[in-house]
């Protein structure tokens, strides 16, 4: 498997089409949701999408850590959202719940996911819940991309969860009372 990652990297930096399409199907939807994550705009998140992808093959000629290949694509993505959004912070970013709810890219699970992020969640909890919940990354794998601790990572997970637990026990014992008071 080795020598056909390292077949695969000289098929990139030799920007063969076939090699740079399972490039781009592979971590198209990572980069986009670190992105959004950042951005929390669907066209912001595509056009860092876009410009990290003619980042990588820019630079593919340097990479050299090989196995480390996901971590380099996370840290370019994360560096490009963070130039971007320091770079438009004079720009009104409106967040839009129905955006999230529109787009196409997400099942329904993922969208009422999203969306319960969303509202109660702060943007790097968010960002280590699609991780966790939607790629199904490990503690470690995910601090390696946000650049954290793997203690603090697991600490702002397990907080969103709790949170996630108390909203969700605050609208059962809503509705509960609802019906007794119905009675």
């Amino acid at each position: 498997e080795f020598l056909i990652m390292i077949n695969f990297y000289e098929r990139l930096k030799q920007k063969d089409e076939i090699a740079f399409s399972k490039l781009y199907n592979d971590y198209v939807k990572l980069i986009y949701h670190i992105a959004y994550s950042y951005t929390r705009n669907k066209e912001d998140a595509e056009d860092i999408t876009s410009d990290v992808f003619v980042k990588i093959m820019n630079s593919i000629d340097s990479y050299e850590d090989f196995g480390k290949f996901k971590e380099w694509i996370c840290q370019i993505t994360r560096n490009t959202a963070r130039n971007y959004v320091t770079r438009d912070k004079h720009k009104d970013v409106i967040k839009d719940d129905e955006q999230l709810a529109n787009q196409e890219s997400y099942t329904s699970n993922h969208r009422e996911m999203l969306e319960l992020f969303e509202e109660y969640l702060d943007d790097i909890t968010i960002q280590i819940m699609i991780l966790r919940f939607i790629y199904n990354y490990k503690f470690k794998e995910i601090s390696i991309i946000t650049n954290m601790t793997i203690g603090k990572v697991q600490g702002l997970y397990y907080d969103g969860i709790e949170k996630l637990r108390e909203v969700y026990e605050n609208e059962k014992n809503r509705k509960r009372n609802q019906k007794e008071l119905k009675k």
